[in-house]
């Protein structure tokens, strides 16, 4: 009798200890939670191409040559300037390079009273700039942070349009330099809001004027303030970022 009633207190035993174990959670079950995938950050590698407006102040210094016809004098200037750009940037981990072109439509002009005498007029106007650049930056996400730097092309047009007899002057076309930076923000995937700042230098140019021969030597230097907006093409990655 004993007997029996040990086996039966063993037997209730284990089968109240499998039971327990059954309802433990397997050591092998997968985690009943994941860790979040962290979002992936903007990829500004890729083509692009937008519009751009703003402001833009240069100096123009009018310099004797020849014979003391006149004083010296400048004709600064301000006025519109607006256009379009387009370029390509490579992204490589978080540093940015990139190249990029720009046309502008100028506005700026500005006169002045030729060498102090009274009742004359003369004008520098410029209608148009244009550059192309080399980019370096520093991606943080969707921002971008960048300096910029290459060649530059103008056209400038050197008057004096009172009084009669007026004159007029060649060595508009020109070819200088650049520096400048700016700051770009990926509002979505594709577009693109930014703001740049440049500095242009397009050294001198010597010429006479027609039909007086009057020789002068023009010396001019720009800055421009320009808001923009571009469009990226390509999907929400744009491409590939390097990692090294």
């Amino acid at each position: 009798m004993r007997k029996h009633l040990l086996l039966s207190v063993a037997f209730s035993a284990i089968a109240s200890g499998a039971a327990l174990a059954a309802d433990l959670p397997s050591r092998s079950a997968p985690p009943a939670f994941s860790e979040p995938i962290a979002p992936v950050a903007f990829n500004w590698t890729g083509f692009y191409a937008g519009l751009n407006a703003g402001y833009g102040w240069n100096t123009s210094g009018w310099r004797n040559v020849a014979a003391p016809v006149f004083t010296n004098f400048n004709t600064d200037g301000d006025g519109f300037v607006g256009g379009g750009f387009a370029g390509f940037n490579y992204q490589m981990n978080q540093f940015v390079v990139g190249i990029e072109g720009n046309l502008e439509y100028s506005g700026i002009k500005g006169s002045n009273t030729c060498s102090g005498i009274a009742g004359t007029v003369c004008r520098t106007s410029q209608s148009w700039i244009g550059d192309l650049n080399g980019k370096l930056g520093f991606a943080a996400d969707r921002a971008l942070i960048y300096a910029t730097g290459g060649v530059a092309f103008t056209d400038y047009s050197f008057t004096n349009p009172s009084p009669a007899p007026t004159q007029a002057w060649g060595a508009g076309s020109r070819v200088g330099w650049t520096l400048g930076a700016g700051l770009d923000y990926a509002v979505t995937n594709n577009w693109i809001a930014g703001l740049s700042y440049k500095y242009y230098d397009f050294g001198s140019s010597t010429s006479n004027s027609t039909p007086a021969g009057t020789n002068v030597k023009f010396r001019e230097t720009e800055s421009t303030l320009l808001a923009r907006i571009g469009y990226k093409f390509g999907g929400p990655a744009g491409g590939v970022v390097a990692r090294y």
